[in-house]
């Protein structure tokens, strides 16, 4: 593993964090946006640079994996052995212990607790099981939470996720990532324009597109960070420029006009960001972090209410979902990707 490599490991870290502190804000019931939503004038929030984050980070990176990879079916396994086993687990773990353990905590006796038939703990796991959520809780365990439209909420993007890996094996397979790269970069600002036209025009058109319009923004996160790497001779920048995109960035998120540029914006001012130095990290626990981090936050709520500050709610949701994430990473993603050698002897 190198050592840019780890320094991107960190920064994945470092997003997983930012869900984790926007998130505490609602899931913790402070009634309250987070701090960036409140600088930017309503513009962004630390949960949504997070996100969207992860989707240009991703695309580079995944774009660099489907130019090193023996085959495509080499390529496909990758991703399937990085994305669902821990999926798999956590979605078991958000059925049978934490939404038992929400149930017991309002007054339930677990006797009582719905662990089959409809909108139950074994309907959460199957109806959920290929990452489209389909079943976002367990009966009506959250009716005393803070937020009560989903027990873990961030396991929604797992899907667009998945998405953009088909979309990488067919623009890979058309040659868009080297042969044909101004293709690639004409593809890339059509979608910068329809971002920009699904932004502006369609604010009240109802929840559906509202969804789709969320969507859309790690779409054009993840084609951004592809992008970034097909053109990396280009858009790699030393200090001083990466430096200047930044207080760009800053700049447009204080003062207007971020939204339109985000998905280049935060691709390269993170991607070139984390190039400039290297670290060595040895547990990449971000994967664990994103996936718990909901749930622990659902459950610290029903336990402690608003009694703590929110920087002390978001510290002890970060120390426990740091310790479900480290157990994930040593017992489930770590062997599961240690499998990838055995795949690619069979799959080349």
């Amino acid at each position: 593993m190198t050592d840019k490599k780890n320094a991107f490991d960190l920064l994945r870290i470092f997003l997983a964090l930012f869900v984790l502190i926007s998130h505490g804000y609602l899931l913790g019931g402070y009634k309250v946006p987070d701090p960036l939503f409140i600088f930017s004038k309503g513009q962004t929030s630390f949960g949504e640079i997070g996100v969207m984050g992860f989707f240009a980070l991703s695309g580079y990176l995944i774009t660099a994996s489907f130019e090193r990879a023996k085959s495509i079916l080499v390529f496909a396994s990758h991703r399937v052995l990085r994305i669902f086993p821990a999926y798999w687990v956590c979605l078991l773990i958000c059925a049978f212990i934490f939404a038992p353990l929400i149930f017991c905590i309002n007054g339930g006796h677990l006797s009582d607790f719905i662990f089959s038939g409809n909108s139950s703990s074994l309907s959460f796991v199957y109806e959920n099981l290929f990452l489209k959520i389909r079943q976002w809780g367990v009966k009506n365990i959250l009716a005393y939470s803070a937020y009560k439209e989903s027990l873990n909420g961030n396991l929604w993007s797992l899907f667009p996720e998945a998405l953009c890996y088909i979309f990488t094996i067919a623009a890979g397979y058309c040659g868009l990532f080297n042969k044909n790269k101004a293709l690639y970069l004409i593809l890339f600002i059509i979608v910068l324009c329809f971002f920009a036209i699904n932004l502006n025009f369609t604010e009240n058109l109802g929840s559906t597109i509202m969804v789709l319009r969320n969507a859309f923004k790690l779409y054009a996160s993840y084609t951004a960070g592809s992008i970034i790497y097909v053109y990396r001779d280009y858009l790699k920048f030393d200090l001083k420029g990466t430096i200047f995109s930044l207080l760009f960035s800053l700049t447009l998120i204080k003062f207007g006009g971020f939204n339109l540029a985000a998905p280049l914006l935060i691709g390269i001012v993170l991607i070139n960001g984390f190039q400039l130095f290297r670290v060595r990290f040895k547990y990449d626990i971000s994967y664990g972090l994103y996936i718990y981090a909901f749930p622990v936050q659902q459950i610290l709520f029903l336990l402690i209410a608003t009694k703590l500050p929110v920087i002390v709610f978001n510290l002890l949701s970060f120390v426990i979902t740091g310790v479900l994430a480290f157990l994930s990473f040593i017992l489930i993603e770590r062997p599961a990707m240690r499998l990838r050698e055995k795949t690619d002897v069979i799959l080349s």
